[in-house]
């Protein structure tokens, strides 16, 4: 027979993902490194970030969306090094 089939909850997990990940795009100076993942409506972040700023900004981003039956933030603050604010060495 044929392959499987998409189910409803599958639809709308994949439409809950979108949204989720358009949402997380517009928070300012959250990196791309921050993770979503969807299931049965459970919006699951990881990652890590700079800031307790930003991942607060993440769950209040996800949380109004419609849909989400749950939010599970995994997402980690861990402090920049200095190395990390120090421009790049550019010689030519």
């Amino acid at each position: 027979m044929g392959g499987p089939t998409a189910t409803a909850a599958d639809l709308l997990d994949a439409e809950l993902f979108a949204r989720a990940r358009q949402a997380l795009d517009g928070v300012p100076d959250l990196p791309s490194t921050v993770r979503v993942h969807v299931c049965d409506g459970v919006v699951t972040l990881t990652g890590s970030v700079g800031r307790p700023a930003a991942r607060a900004a993440a769950d209040g981003a996800i949380r109004q969306l419609p849909g989400v039956r749950r939010l599970i933030n995994r997402i980690v603050v861990a402090p920049l090094r200095a190395t990390d604010l120090e421009p790049p060495d550019i010689t030519d």
